[in-house]
């Protein structure tokens, strides 16, 4: 046996064997010549301690043979596979027998000759040890090469039995080694065969099982796609009209995983988007000619004809929000690979509008707060207006400073796809929120280009992003009726201009809140072109809430002078009376405040306000213009084509 480097040590079997035979023959030996001058010596009265060396030298050697004969049959069954005389292995051998120690005790005792309570509480009591092998991947890898696979294969299943309460906790345990083990360089040839195993097609209890086991692994992305494909997703596609329960309720319960296979399926590709990719590249067969689109809609299909759908609606949503990048990557700066991936999720299960799936909404929430410039710039109606949804640029488009969409929806694919999670007011205000920020800083970066250059990509942003907000509301009003949808709106837009006027807040806070006010009044403000008598009635209803005046159209102008101050647009020195604590102009819903009620007060700041845009003529002619092309009759007429 040699070490190199100490780090792996290169093992012949048979010449270890042959070493264990000859300490064996040495210590067998040693032990005869012991007895036989034993008792010799002790005939003749001659001390026997020297000879009591001899024999512990012999009873060591024989300590040896046994230790030699488990290390020996350890080093055999790590190496299964590997057919070559000298073998290879990482220089753990102490480590590798502990593992395979741990493997019998669990594979051959616990987990089968015990039941109930008394295997639970076994589980529970070892299962740190499993946890620990996360720490030594190549160890990990010994445990699952020798865990008999008949257990290995059903270790969700039996530790459920128990009626264990720490199921989904010793569960981990198991995940987290068999992650460690799989994302390790390859070093003990019998695990192979493990992973070979987890990527191949088994039946639907075995699959069942090796996906739960595998959902909690953090593995390889090579491994997830394939474990997924192979175990439930090829077949799905090739006939998804069957029903994919393959696990009790009670079972599915412990670990709370859903007891569908395409569910689990994916639940293993959730948390990475390059596996999520390619399994929807190449789920199906060789044969199949089912694109990305297709695939996705069988799963909303499935979900909507069996019991089991919301796990699957729920689990497909997450994976389509790996796959889209939607938490890892930055709005307008997707890779390539998700803004396609995405590109077909969007048009895919935006197709099903408020008809999509419930339990995904949360996730296609997410993929939205993510693509913003996409949808934004799919509800642009100033060109290429009847265009198709395409992964190009229309001939006829022309950019906006801000905005850089990796793909262009029509504005019907946009607005069917913000309706389906229209119907849900926690999601829709979270989008919101992110909408604020993106809106602010979109507008503010234009208004900078725009004082360098004497464009007008202010007044371009400001029309595209107020098509966008009222074709949000539109498709918030479709699903929610229009009612909700305005309430909805109303308790947003006071709840955030109230905010715009408590003292001392903190400057981060207070600059989100100023930002979200002023998406919420752009956001009003183009509602009132789509539907007819809307302003009137959403001024009114505020004014008899919180008994101040909610003139639209003078409060947007006034936001559109504040974002263009901020972005340092030409203008003669704002008045004091007009400033905050931060040196930025007051919002209108501050100076209505500060007016504390008084109409004469109220007339005065405005007047001050009026004056200053008045001498900031450029200033006061952007805001104007800006604001009047926040709302579009083109929306009205495009909307009423999609319905």
């Amino acid at each position: 046996m040699t070490n190199r480097a100490g780090e792996f040590c290169g093992i012949d079997p048979a010449a270890m064997e042959a070493m264990s035979s000859t300490l064996r023959d040495g210590a067998d030996r040693l032990a005869a010549f012991h007895q036989e001058f034993d008792q010799r010596f002790r005939a003749h009265d001659i001390d026997t301690a020297p000879l009591r060396e001899i024999l512990e030298i012999s009873q060591w050697g024989k300590s040896q043979i046994s230790m030699l004969a488990y290390r020996l049959e350890t080093i055999r069954q790590l190496s299964e596979g590997a057919n070559v005389p000298f073998l290879t292995l990482p220089d753990q051998l102490d480590a590798f027998d502990d593992a395979r120690g741990l493997a019998s005790m669990y594979g051959e005792g616990i987990l089968t000759n015990f039941t109930g309570e008394v295997r639970a509480r076994l589980i529970h009591e070892h299962a740190d040890k499993v946890a620990a092998l996360a720490d030594n991947p190549h160890a990990a890898a010994a445990f699952f090469a020798t865990l008999p696979p008949e257990v290995r294969d059903a270790l969700p299943t039996l530790i459920a039995a128990s009626g264990s309460k720490t199921a989904k906790e010793d569960l981990a345990a198991f995940s987290e080694a068999l992650g460690a083990a799989l994302r390790a360089p390859s070093g003990v040839p019998a695990f192979q065969q493990v992973k070979n195993d987890l990527m191949r097609p088994a039946p639907r209890d075995v699959a069942w099982n090796r996906l739960v086991l595998l959902a909690g692994a953090d593995a390889p992305s090579d491994v997830r796609s394939q474990a997924a494909r192979a175990l439930a997703l090829d077949g799905f596609v090739r006939d998804s009209s069957q029903d994919f329960r393959a696990a009790s309720m009670s079972t599915a319960i412990a670990f709370g995983r859903s007891p569908d296979l395409v569910a689990v399926a994916m639940d293993v590709l959730d948390g990475d988007g390059s596996a999520a990719r390619h399994a929807f590249d190449h789920m199906g067969d060789a044969q199949s000619t089912a694109t990305r689109q297709e695939k996705m809609k069988l799963f909303v299909t499935y979900a909507a004809n069996f019991g089991t759908g919301d796990d699957v609606a729920q689990s497909f949503g997450r994976a389509l929000a790996s796959g889209t990048e939607a938490t890892t990557e930055q709005p307008g700066g997707h890779s390539a690979e998700a803004a396609a991936f995405a590109y077909d999720a969007i048009v895919a299960v935006g197709g099903y509008g408020e008809k999509a799936p419930l339990a995904a909404q949360a996730s296609m929430a997410l993929i939205a707060k993510s693509y913003t410039h996409e949808l934004v710039s799919g509800t642009r109606l100033d060109k290429a207006i009847y265009r198709e949804s395409s992964m190009t640029r229309p001939s006829t488009w022309s950019d906006i400073p801000g905005l850089r969409p990796a793909f262009h929806l029509s504005p019907g694919d946009t607005y069917r796809f913000l309706r389906t999670f229209a119907g849900n007011e926690r999601l829709t205000d979270d989008f919101d929120a992110a909408m604020a920020g993106f809106f602010h800083d979109t507008m503010v970066d234009a208004a900078r280009l725009d004082a360098r250059h004497g464009t007008q990509h202010f007044e371009d942003a400001a029309q595209v992003f107020g098509d966008f907000g009222g074709i949000e509301f539109k498709a918030a009003s479709e699903v929610r009726g229009q009612l909700d949808a305005t309430d909805a709106l109303i308790r947003t837009y006071m709840k955030n201009t109230a905010g715009l006027v408590v003292d001392k807040l903190p400057i981060a806070e207070a600059a989100e809140l100023a930002q979200r006010a002023a998406w919420d009044i752009t956001k009003a403000y183009g509602v009132s072109t789509v539907l007819d008598g809307w302003a009137d009635s959403f001024e009114t209803r505020v004014e008899e809430l919180n008994g101040e005046r909610a003139d639209l159209s003078r409060r947007q102008r006034y936001e559109m002078a504040r974002l263009l101050h901020e972005a340092g647009f030409p203008s003669m020195p704002v008045p004091e009376e007009l400033l905050d604590a931060t040196g930025r102009i007051m919002t209108y819903d501050a100076i209505v405040q500060q007016a504390g009620g008084s109409a004469a007060t109220l007339r005065d700041k405005l007047t001050i306000y009026e004056r200053w845009m008045d001498q900031s003529s450029a200033l006061d002619q952007k805001a104007e213009m800006s604001s009047r092309l926040t709302t579009s009759e083109q929306a009205r007429n495009v909307i009423e084509d999609w319905d």
